[in-house]
């Protein structure tokens, strides 16, 4: 589908080829992976249109490495041998600028594994971890800074089971080890730090075929080849979640050939890596995105309205904020004198990228045509804006926030369309001259058992001294703007904001 902004000047979104890129481009894989799965890895990769190499050494791999797409890591079959090799080739990766994929195998089932996975990650070099939901838990777990690891998993050996909030873990990982994290299970989890995605995981027989949870690793680690193309329309995390429906689907449709015959299906699978092209992947929509309650915590919202319409007081504003902790920035750009056009375009790609290198979610107010064309992370529309249905249809993975201020509207709201909602006004307010009467804190409440299940924020007046009750009430977190946009140290302030969400929680 072609997609035509008016804030891009007549241009017009060309359709994703991801996968057409990835085949043309041919990307060399280095594979460094356990015995068990090498002849399943190289033919997986050569079906995807990608160039698989198995090395085996270090004096092998420096001839390699100059001419790969990415590095995969695999811990399988593990010696202390292939550890120094590891850290061999994450060196020789870093001085060639190669993405690394970490494939944890088994971490969670020994601690001598989870040492040596420990050990790679903090090198600061891994591109993207990849493992199941047991692994993933086991990680994050043991490098938790408030070193509260819950050690219960579920699987044995290598196996792993499905973990409850792998989505919260996911996104806490990524933040973490500043890396992309994939989670898989009974459905995946992709998160880049900013953004959480879900995804099916494809068919059960896929458990039952040695080998198919590796090559998966490998199979992402082709697709960064293809990612440059595509990063003006798509953040790291929703372009993952396509590879991961992408392997899902070959799951799906080689069951139809081959039927639940896990030896058919290893000959079918590598079948359907090969003939699924772009048509089919975008036209399934298998990605679902998440809001998870940590996006929400410190979630700031400010135009220049807030700034006496000064734009370089509030990008400075906005990245003291990101700096101090907040979680989401919406940019609510409204009122006499505000921008407009390509002036309030620029200011918010500005915002963008400072929103980017923290890891900051970043949201646009009510202008749906801005948030495509700077691929801003989300949009937020309130009851008088467009039909959710609408936004969804034009923002496609993008979160989608909306404002409930009653159980009224929550019941006319097509709700489905919506990731999160923010509720309000807490109190009163004059950041907004349009605001609402103050509903309160227990109208939280009331939404939530009329079926309000999406993360909530409330919003509203809320000051450092007022904030505690909205949290208790039931809120994920607290959506500010004056006491943050007018404080005299926003990143003090946003800090003790920060600190009291934590505390409450």
């Amino acid at each position: 589908m072609t997609y035509e902004n008016p804030y891009m000047n007549g241009q017009i979104w060309p359709e994703l080829n991801i996968l057409e890129i990835l085949r043309q481009r041919n990307p060399l894989v280095i594979c460094i992976t356990n015995d068990v799965v090498r002849t399943f890895t190289a033919n997986g990769l050569l079906a995807i249109g990608a160039s698989p190499v198995m090395s085996e050494c270090s004096e092998d791999l420096k001839d390699l490495i100059v001419h790969a797409s990415a590095l995969l890591i695999n811990i399988g079959t593990l010696t202390p041998d292939k550890v120094s090799y590891y850290k061999d080739a994450i060196a020789l990766a870093k001085k060639h600028e190669v993405p690394i994929v970490l494939d944890p195998v088994g971490c969670h089932a020994g601690a001598y594994r989870l040492s040596v996975v420990l050990d790679l990650i903090k090198t600061g070099e891994i591109s993207l971890v990849r493992g199941n939901q047991s692994e993933i838990k086991a990680i994050y777990d043991a490098l938790s800074p408030n070193n509260q690891a819950d050690t219960s998993t579920t699987g044995k050996g290598v196996d792993g089971g499905q973990i409850e909030d792998s989505a919260v873990i996911a996104y806490r990982l990524a933040r973490l080890i500043n890396c992309p994290i994939v989670a898989t299970g009974e459905e995946d989890y992709v998160s880049d730090g900013t953004r959480v995605f879900a995804v099916p995981h494809g068919h059960p027989i896929m458990t039952a075929v040695t080998g198919t949870g590796c090559l998966l690793g490998a199979v992402l680690a082709a697709f960064f080849s293809a990612y440059y193309p595509c990063k003006n329309r798509l953040s790291m995390g929703e372009f993952l979640a396509y590879a991961l429906a992408y392997y899902g689907l070959a799951g799906e449709s080689a069951v139809q050939v081959s039927g639940v015959k896990p030896g058919s299906f290893s000959v079918a699978f590598m079948d359907s890596l090969y003939t699924l092209d772009d048509a089919v992947l975008m036209s399934e929509n298998r990605i679902r995105p998440i809001v998870v309650p940590d996006q929400l915590q410190v979630y700031f919202i400010s135009g220049t309205q807030d700034v006496e319409l000064n734009e370089h007081r509030l990008l400075s504003i906005v990245e003291d904020a990101c700096r101090g902790g907040v979680t989401c920035f919406q940019f609510r750009e409204k009122g006499a004198g505000t921008l407009v056009g390509q002036q309030k375009l620029e200011l918010a790609r500005q915002l963008k990228q400072i929103c980017a290198k923290y890891n900051v979610l970043y949201i646009i107010n009510d202008d749906v045509d801005l948030a495509m064309a700077v691929n801003a992370d989300g949009v937020h529309v309130g009851q008088e804006d467009m039909n959710l249905e609408a936004v969804r249809n034009l923002v496609g993975h993008k979160v989608v926030g909306i404002s409930i201020h009653s159980v009224e509207e929550l019941h006319k709201t097509n709700i489905i369309y919506a990731d999160c909602v923010g509720v309000g006004p807490m109190y009163a307010t004059s950041s907004k001259p349009d605001a609402q009467e103050p509903c309160g804190l227990e109208r939280i409440a009331e939404l939530q058992a009329e079926g309000l299940t999406l993360p909530c924020v409330g919003i509203g007046g809320i000051t450092l001294d007022n904030a505690k009750p909205i949290l208790e009430a039931g809120a994920c977190g607290v959506a500010i703007i004056s006491a943050i946009a007018h404080a005299d140290n926003p990143y003090e302030a946003v800090q003790q904001f920060k600190h009291l969400v934590d505390s409450t929680k």
